[in-house]
């Protein structure tokens, strides 16, 4: 079993005056080094002072956190209303208070019901939690809905995946709709998982998708606008475009075996190269794109190489 951890009387001394309400104090500390409790004497402190528990506003990062700050306060003033007076002057002097009498007594066993008593509790709060708070009370101001609800992450999962099927029954029912032909489209290119994942995207992008249709002035202009965009036609098809790659390429297909037969000769990136051209007759669809793709491309495929050859080939 291991023995308790000592704290030095100087990180004590230090905690204490941190605690003392009447500072403005900045802690800085690792992990598991005790701000928690610097926060929760801090504020036992206050309402040992005389300040209500609703005039009391502490913030945290997490719930976790939040629930472990509250449950300290709690703790520590429930223990004060069994003690007898030199226990609880023990106590008391612990968290910093120096002088005590029979009126800091009295408050000290009267704070754990009064934390209970009021509305809404002592106020530890998560950033989100607070902001929450400040909407529900200020809603016209914020230009929010009154009442309005959080969905947490279990219940925002369960919608969207309700929504995104709600969808997909709608199209597959109607497959000659635009809203089919999309779903159509959008299950050959994308996995299955992938398909879910851009769905759910979606719908988080509504907004941003609604404007930007909205200013197009409709699907069918979104969708030339888009097609512009990307160069090519509003009717043209995957395979079109895959097509025209090849005819529209300075090394024909006819050239590749004799261009890998001249790579092959080169250094070891000429020779990955040549294997690549001689790969190219054999392949179809995807297959072959992605290889081709990958002669000119870096592996991310998000820039072209600076050359394909070494110069001692470009030379050859």
């Amino acid at each position: 079993m291991s023995k308790p951890r000592i704290i030095p009387a100087q990180v004590i001394e230090r905690q204490t005056d941190a605690s003392d309400p009447d500072r403005s104090a900045w802690v800085s500390a690792n992990a598991g080094s005790g701000k928690t409790h610097v926060l929760a004497q801090r504020v036992i402190r206050l309402l040992l002072s005389g300040i209500e528990p609703a005039r009391i506003l502490c913030i945290t990062f997490t719930k976790a956190a939040a629930a472990n700050m509250a449950n300290r306060v709690f703790e520590d003033l429930r223990k004060w209303t069994a003690l007898d007076d030199d226990a609880l002057d023990e106590a008391m002097h612990k968290t910093g208070v120096k002088r005590i009498d029979a009126r800091h007594r009295q408050r000290a066993r009267q704070l754990f019901a009064l934390a209970l008593d009021t509305p809404g509790g002592l106020k530890v709060h998560t950033i989100h939690a607070f902001c929450t708070q400040l909407l529900h009370l200020f809603p016209f101001e914020a230009n929010v809905a009154a009442r309005f609800e959080v969905l947490d992450e279990a219940t925002e999962r369960q919608l969207l995946e309700q929504i995104s099927l709600d969808v997909m029954l709608k199209a597959a029912e109607a497959p000659e709709t635009p809203l089919g032909k999309a779903l159509e489209k959008a299950v050959l290119a994308a996995a299955d998982v992938t398909f879910r994942d851009m769905v759910r995207e979606t719908i988080r992008e509504r907004d941003t998708l609604a404007q930007w249709v909205e200013a197009a002035g409709g699907v069918t202009q979104a969708m030339a606008q888009l097609s512009r965009t990307l160069g090519v036609e509003l009717d043209e098809t995957a395979q079109q475009v895959d097509a025209a790659i090849f005819q529209n390429s300075l090394i024909k297909n006819s050239e590749w075996s004799a261009v890998g037969a001249v790579m092959t000769g080169g250094l070891k990136t000429d020779k990955e190269q040549g294997a690549r051209f001689h790969a190219l007759a054999a392949l179809t669809g995807t297959k072959l794109l992605d290889t081709y793709l990958s002669i000119f491309c870096t592996s991310k495929l998000d820039k072209t190489k600076e050359r394909i050859a070494t110069s001692a080939i470009q030379k050859t």
